[in-house]
């Protein structure tokens, strides 16, 4: 009976043997270009000098995979050449130069003839936090500056001589009206820095505006301006007038919780950091609390004090960075 058994596993065909030559070694270098909009970058060549296989597709992934690890990210698409496969896709397989790349993952396709490995860009050119430039006055009570293309947002402040006043703006345009926030005679400047798309926590040096010379003349005309357009309270595009007292720091009222500057602005439809973390105001100018906030395509997570939270795990079990903004897959 077992020479019967013997004789019909004899019949059966052996595994073909793989006649393809495997390839061991993969090498990509990896450059940031301008891609000729006044030094916004955005992209990366990928090149190798290996023989055998050849790039197929590159792929930046800048917002999401900043949002996931605070660095932008590449993935890559190889294809072997016939007669020849991708050995593995660990990654013992891959050397990376250029820009700080350095291995995420990989996987093969295609019965492995298909390499896609994707890869962080630690050193990205593009992620230099570029200065404003042409901070300066309107002289109506508004600043402006150029662009900075690769700038996820502004930080603005206004300052009369040495003193901040309010806080810390958070701006997406480049332009700010501080009319309502220019109550008394003085020197005003007012200070911006960039914060970079692809790394949140690189941000540029301040840049200040010339100094304005605020006397009582000026300063009704401006007070005058303020007034005809209600704007006691700026969110970056809307104004309206504020109808609350005159108290300054947090309020409360039957809708909810705000915050209210001590020169009667206050945030709306945008950050502000307030002793030190980050507070998110709706367009009603309320404090949002146990809410997901996107921001640039960024996911920030406020909990129930409405605080930022940072370096944690949100109630929903989503891990959230030191920037704030969630980390797919941790």
């Amino acid at each position: 009976m077992l020479a019967a058994l013997f004789a019909g596993l004899s019949v059966i065909p052996a595994l073909a043997a793989e006649e393809r030559t495997k390839i061991e070694k993969v090498s990509l270098t990896f450059t940031a270009y301008d891609n000729g909009d006044e030094g916004e970058y955005g992209e990366v060549d990928v090149t190798t000098d290996g023989k055998n296989y050849s790039v197929e597709d590159v792929e930046f992934l800048s917002s999401d995979s900043a949002a996931g690890s605070g660095y932008p990210r590449v993935k890559v698409t190889l294809y072997a050449d016939d007669d020849f496969y991708f050995s593995t896709s660990n990654k013992s397989l891959f050397t990376l130069t250029g820009e700080g790349a350095t291995y995420v993952s990989a996987s093969l396709k295609n019965n492995k003839q298909r390499a896609v490995v994707t890869v962080q860009l630690k050193k990205y050119s593009g992620a230099q936090a570029d200065v404003a430039e042409d901070v300066d006055w309107d002289y109506e009570g508004g600043g402006t500056w150029s662009e900075v293309p690769n700038a996820a947002y502004y930080e603005v402040r206004l300052k009369r001589g040495n003193t901040v006043i309010g806080e810390t703006m958070k701006i997406e345009d480049n332009s700010v009206d501080f009319s309502s926030m220019i109550t008394q005679t003085g020197r005003y400047t007012f200070q911006v820095r960039t914060v970079n798309r692809y790394v949140t926590s690189n941000k540029s040096k301040w840049v200040s505006s010339e100094r304005w010379e605020i006397d009582e003349e000026l300063l009704q005309s401006i007070r005058t301006t303020a007034g005809n357009s209600n704007n006691n309270y700026y969110n970056g595009n809307t104004s309206t007038s504020n109808p609350f007292g005159s108290v300054s720091g947090w309020q409360y009222d039957t809708v909810g919780r705000w915050y209210k500057n001590y020169d009667g602005t206050w945030p709306a439809s945008r950050w502000q950091q307030i002793d030190g973390f980050w507070y998110y105001f709706n367009a009603g100018g309320y404090m949002t609390a146990n809410s997901w906030i996107i921001t640039d395509g960024l996911y920030y997570y406020v909990g129930p004090d409405g605080k930022m939270m940072v370096n944690c795990r949100t109630p929903d079990n989503y891990y959230v960075n030191a920037n704030g903004v969630w980390v797919p897959g941790l």
